[in-house]
Order: structure tokens, then sequence, then C-alpha cells
């Protein structure tokens, strides 16, 4: 007795690869700078992976490495505002966005910590505790903290 089996595609599936989320690419976290992650650790210390941390200077506000994949996956990130260029995830955006995207980030459990140059001061939110506050100056001239 033979048998055979009529194998059907059920239409084209695309594939879900760690390089990008939607049309947005992320660099591989294993190639993430080694001095731009040494950066972001002293500037927000010691975190769990519930804590994000918005960065604010001027004009601009800022979010970098995983809490920049975070807001990719949970917020409405326009493609300009996506830079990957130096290797590593980086979201600005307008300030004025920052009580919006608060809200909804701790609406998901995280815990969003606002970080803004020295001589201000740093704003917790949600379940947020302190963090060190620094000086982010360059992040006005759409250039990265780290």
């Amino acid at each position: 007795m033979s048998y055979s089996a009529k194998v059907h595609s059920i239409g084209w599936r695309q594939t879900w690869t760690p390089a990008a989320l939607g049309d947005l690419p992320i660099p591989d976290p294993r190639a993430w700078p080694a001095g731009v992650r040494a950066r972001y650790h002293e500037l927000t210390g010691d975190c769990g992976p519930l804590d994000v941390f918005i960065f604010i200077s001027g004009a601009t506000a800022a979010m970098y490495l995983q809490d920049a994949v975070t807001a990719l996956g949970i917020l409405d990130v326009d493609p300009s505002m996506w830079h990957t260029e130096d290797g590593y995830p980086a979201f600005h955006f307008d300030p004025e966005r920052v009580q919006e995207y608060c809200r909804r980030l701790s609406a998901c459990g995280y815990a969003v910590r606002i970080i803004e140059p020295e001589g201000r001061a740093e704003r917790p939110t949600g379940r947020a505790a302190g963090a060190a506050v620094v000086d982010i100056a360059s992040a006005r001239r759409r250039r990265s903290a780290l």
C-alpha cells in the first residue's frame, strides 16, 4: 500500500527578524558600541527590566538603546524620529509628547524616569525612583547624549 501527500502552500508568511520591528531597523544589541552601553549605564545607574529612561534637553527628548526598542514596540514612532546611524537605536521626539509617552508606557507596566540637564529637577513618573541628573545638551542638536 502506498500513500501520497499533496502539500499546499497557504500563502506567503512574513517572518519576524530580530533586525527590525515593522519597517524600522534595530541594530543587533550584541553590536551596540561598548562605550555607549557603558555611558548609558553610568547615566541611568542600576535599573530593572521595567525601567525606561527619557532624556530631555531643550527642544529635544530622546530614548536610547533598549528604551528606544521598547518605545518602538509600544508607541507610535515616526520613521524620521528613529535613528540607528551610530550603531545603536535612538528615538528623538518633541518634549511635549513626554507626558503622553509616560502615560502609555506606565499603562504597560514600565517605570518611566525623566533625566534632564543639570540644574533642573528629575521628574520620576509612574513607579519610578530617582536616577542621576545629567547634562545632555548634545541632544538639543539631535546628537546622542550617550
